[in-house]
């Protein structure tokens, strides 16, 4: 997480309005692990994007039974074998609903519309569409404190009409990169801590 998301998160959770009466307003931070995504080469030989650490947070209020905001995700990662860098970030808006089980202990199931960032070198068009799937599970810790983990999928448009030059670490021959389709797919598991106010 950069040093600009952390004091945009910290200055987010100081000017938030503290409150006693129910929540109006959620704040998630979560820490995760992503996976999915792939390139292939001239030849057709397949290059992953590696499993990385994520970072996100969840913006939220409540409505009826669920909640509405925004979500925030962004994951650095590298291909195998190739070694380039890659940078995947989604902003969406997401809906939830939630199914209370105890007193303490809630599941819900969402979805979420926006878009992508795909910082890679091999592709020109780095903004598309995208959407998001998740389900998880909230423990209450306290009146203002929930602890909560999450299986999300995420799918984008990304450009495979364009390609870039690589380099094989094995050979040293150059090889040139696309990804595979035009729609790629990834998975995310996150634990966090949700805080109202």
């Amino acid at each position: 997480m950069t040093r600009f998301h952390i004091t945009s998160l910290l200055y987010l959770l100081m000017v938030a309005p503290f409150t006693s009466s129910a929540a109006e307003f959620f704040i998630t931070p979560m820490v995760g692990y992503s996976l999915g995504g792939g390139v292939e080469d001239e030849s057709d030989n397949n290059y992953d994007l590696s499993g990385a650490v994520n970072y996100s947070i969840a913006l939220e209020t409540p409505l009826d039974q669920g909640r509405i905001g925004l979500f925030y995700s962004n994951q650095s990662s590298e291909l195998d074998d190739i070694k380039l860098t890659s940078s995947v970030q989604y902003l969406h808006f997401q809906s939830s609903i939630y199914y209370p089980a105890t007193n303490n202990i809630s599941g819900y199931l969402g979805l979420g519309i926006g878009g992508s960032y795909v910082d890679v070198d091999w592709v020109k068009v780095k903004y598309g569409f995208s959407a998001s799937l998740f389900g998880g599970v909230e423990y209450q810790l306290s009146s203002n404190v929930a602890l909560t983990s999450q299986a999300r999928w995420l799918g984008t448009v990304v450009d495979n009409e364009t390609s870039g030059q690589c380099t094989l670490p094995t050979t040293g021959n150059s090889c040139t990169i696309r990804f595979k389709t035009d729609w790629m797919n990834q998975f995310q598991t996150n634990v966090g801590l949700r805080i109202s106010f």
